[in-house]
């Protein structure tokens, strides 16, 4: 009996450390994943036989390269006389900044109003230190009739997103900032690269969809679907989160038969 214990113990000891190297193996290997999973946004195609509706996916943050290509698009689907709708909130409030305080707070993050960062200007730097922030006016180009905003209001999105919750305390934006900046470098490159794996994942099925609140996505697809069908002899491009996409389709499958894909790619944020 002793000398089985002895064996089993040897075993559950080997098992053990070979589990840590492992965990450990498999956390040096972080980066090398994070290079072959990148973060691939649909461009997607539809036609109901007589027009064409042109999704592209969006990131906030993404290379230089990918904001450039993307404003290629919009500048020749505009020259073709295509209309071109886009995400964006309506800041329609006296003080936009509080607005967009109290609105990350009922998403489970802190970030205060004097901040003179972007939230995701704070958060960039765990995703890759060559990223910028999606800027809507470098994409679109010359404003114009052709060109449209098809969103919901910053009072529109609060007065639909649940209220605080007191009971739990939000993320500090800033602090968690202030901790990766502090961290080594090698813990940098492992930050960055699992936070990298985990978009890839979410961008490729519903996970990222499921994990907002309905307020950040049913409400916004509508207008868009609706904005779509409103304009019936019009191409259209169609600007919008990568979690939105699928949605869009569907709800234009559903509303008017006939809709099919025409063509399907993918483009790179990073």
């Amino acid at each position: 009996m002793k000398r089985f214990f002895r064996k089993a113990l040897t075993v559950v000891g080997v098992l053990f450390v070979a589990g840590l190297v492992i965990v450990a193996a498999a956390v040096a290997a972080l980066p090398w994943i994070a290079g072959k999973m990148p973060l691939e946004l649909s461009r997607l195609t539809l036609t109901d036989g007589t027009r064409q509706v042109q999704m592209q996916g969006m990131a906030h943050l993404g290379e230089p390269r990918f904001y450039k290509e993307v404003a290629d698009l919009v500048a020749a689907r505009r020259a073709e006389g295509w209309l071109v709708f886009y995400e964006e909130v309506k800041a329609d409030m006296a003080d936009p900044k509080a607005g967009m305080a109290d609105v990350m707070s009922r998403l489970g993050a802190e970030w205060k109003p004097t901040d003179d960062r972007h939230p995701y200007e704070i958060i960039g730097a765990l995703l890759g230190k060559d990223l910028v922030l999606q800027n809507n006016r470098e994409i679109l180009g010359s404003p114009g009739p052709e060109v449209r905003n098809v969103d919901v209001t910053l009072s529109q999105l609060l007065a639909a997103l649940p209220p605080p919750d007191g009971e739990k305390e939000d993320l500090d934006l800033a602090e968690a900032r202030r901790m990766f900046d502090e961290a080594p470098g090698w813990i940098q490159e492992r930050i960055r690269a699992a936070v990298r794996i985990a978009l890839s994942i979410a961008s490729s099925t519903e996970m990222a969809r499921e994990q907002l609140p309905s307020a950040l996505t049913n409400e916004r697809e509508d207008l868009v679907a609706e904005a779509i069908l409103a304009e019936a002899d019009r191409n259209i491009l169609i600007l919008y989160g990568q979690a939105h996409i699928d949605a869009i389709r569907q709800r234009l499958e559903r509303a008017r038969p006939g809709w099919r894909v025409a063509a399907e790619e993918t483009t790179r944020a990073f």
